[in-house]
């Protein structure tokens, strides 16, 4: 009896098998059940857009979905940046990639050499000689120059950020300062810094009790991560250097080792010295900010969005500080974020469908609400003029930096080894804050390793 019921299970569990196999073969793609019973076409999105900001995202997802008779975009979290572009990676080298998915300019470039992605181009092409709109004339020139390879378009913008400067302005009131004047140069930026720590010092001094001592002894005037490599490289751009640039025999070369360079480290190591700069690891200077322990941090425009609900105190958002270069103070920043990928998957419905999800993502209106609603960056022109954000601009000012940065931004070099060498970077940094050494000594080392590693960047990594 036991090995007849054995029997039975086995046969039972081999027609249940080639029931399965035979639907695998025969459903064919995935389509989704829309209004009135219609079929639409799946395209799946894998991102990295969590918290408020993926509200945002799945909320407008939601309005695209309800308002299309065609296509069903299914929003995936993957979880961060680097989690999701080894899933992106993995699933290419499977056959598995999803429609489309948010992306590095790194990961763009291996994109293309392996055809792996849909040249924008040819999309945008075929919708002007349908009489439709030539969408690569209102984007915002820096983005449109970061998504552009070869000379065409492979990725578009979606995500893009740039540092700004937040402060407390009650925090500045107290100490003497004016709370609606920001810092406007990085020597003012030293010399407020500087301010703040020494009216909570005296005040630790003066205290009557050792709570308050050591209360006032934890304040202080600018936070920062130890690792602080945006802050490197934007204060490069603000003594007028260069991150990574060909020389004239054709080299890639670093401007580690450049006066820039030098003077970008030294400015940031010296501001540890005086003891106004208050070091953490990673978003510390975030928590300290809203915890009303340091007055001033650099940070991404998104910050807003996270730091806000928690802040008790009145703040400010400025353009970051600059340098001052023949009567002109220079304001260069470098963006950050991430760009969308279509893949060639060889279905041109899905691909069709991804299209016309990107395009209606970053319409004008649409483009105008992801912007507020997270304080990304529009990725189109016609969007930053758009009555949305004017208004929006108008009844909260601290929106203002982020727009009034786009004129002078810069992007970091687009090699394959990018992030490798910002990690060097990062290390350099972190040594150079915690051991005091000549800045040019650290800055030597940097070129050298750094330089190290783009002799074996080839033009199809560029």
């Amino acid at each position: 009896m036991r090995n007849f019921l054995i029997g039975v299970f086995i046969f039972w569990l081999i027609i249940v098998g080639l029931i399965i196999d035979h639907e695998k073969k025969t459903t064919g793609p995935t389509l989704i059940k829309g209004k009135n019973n219609s079929n639409k076409t799946e395209i799946v999105f894998w991102h990295a857009m969590g918290g408020p900001l993926g509200i945002v995202m799945n909320r407008m997802i939601d309005r695209y979905n309800a308002g299309q008779e065609n296509y069903h975009v299914k929003s995936v979290n993957m979880g961060g940046y680097d989690t999701l572009a080894k899933k992106v990676l993995a699933s290419l080298v499977a056959n598995e990639a999803p429609d489309i998915s948010q992306n590095y300019e790194t990961l763009t470039k291996k994109f293309i050499r392996h055809n792996k992605i849909v040249c924008l181009d040819d999309l945008i092409e075929a919708d002007i000689a349908k009489g439709g709109e030539d969408i690569k004339k209102d984007i915002i020139p820096v983005l449109l120059e970061n998504n552009t390879f070869g000379g065409k378009l492979y990725s578009f913008p979606f995500n893009k950020s740039v540092p700004v400067l937040y402060y407390n302005k009650d925090m500045f009131k107290e100490v003497g300062l004016d709370p609606n004047a920001p810092p406007k140069t990085l020597d003012e930026l030293a010399e407020f810094s500087k301010t703040i720590r020494n009216y909570y010092v005296k005040l630790s001094e003066e205290a009557k009790t050792e709570a308050d001592k050591l209360r006032f002894k934890e304040y202080y005037g600018y936070g920062c991560s130890k690792a602080n490599v945006w802050g490197f490289l934007n204060r490069i751009m603000q003594f007028g250097g260069y991150i990574v640039k060909r020389n004239e025999e054709d080299i890639l070369v670093s401007g580690f080792n450049e006066q820039p360079a030098i003077k970008a480290l030294s400015h940031l190591q010296e501001m540890v010295k005086t003891g106004s700069a208050r070091e953490g690891q990673a978003f510390d200077h975030q928590n300290d900010f809203i915890a009303g322990k340091v007055g001033i941090i650099e940070s991404s425009i998104i910050s807003k969005v996270f730091m806000e609900e928690d802040i008790i105190f009145n703040y400010g958002v400025a353009s970051l500080p600059g340098v001052i270069i023949n009567d002109k103070i220079n304001n260069g920043v470098i963006l950050s974020g991430s760009n969308i990928n279509i893949f060639n998957n060889g279905d041109p419905k899905k691909i069709a469908g991804a299209w016309d999800f990107v395009k209606w993502f970053t319409s004008t209106e649409n483009g105008a609400e992801w912007s507020i609603g997270t304080t990304y960056l529009p990725v189109r022109k016609s969007s930053v003029d758009s009555k949305t954000i004017k208004d929006a601009r108008k009844a909260d000012s601290n929106l203002n930096a982020g727009y009034e940065q786009l004129g002078h931004c810069n992007f970091e070099p687009r090699l394959t080894a990018w992030f490798e060498i910002r990690d060097m970077l990062a290390d350099y940094i972190e040594e150079s804050s915690l051991k005091m050494g000549n800045p040019k000594d650290y800055c030597d080392r940097m070129k050298f390793d750094v330089d190290s590693k783009l002799r074996y960047v080839t033009d199809k990594d560029e």
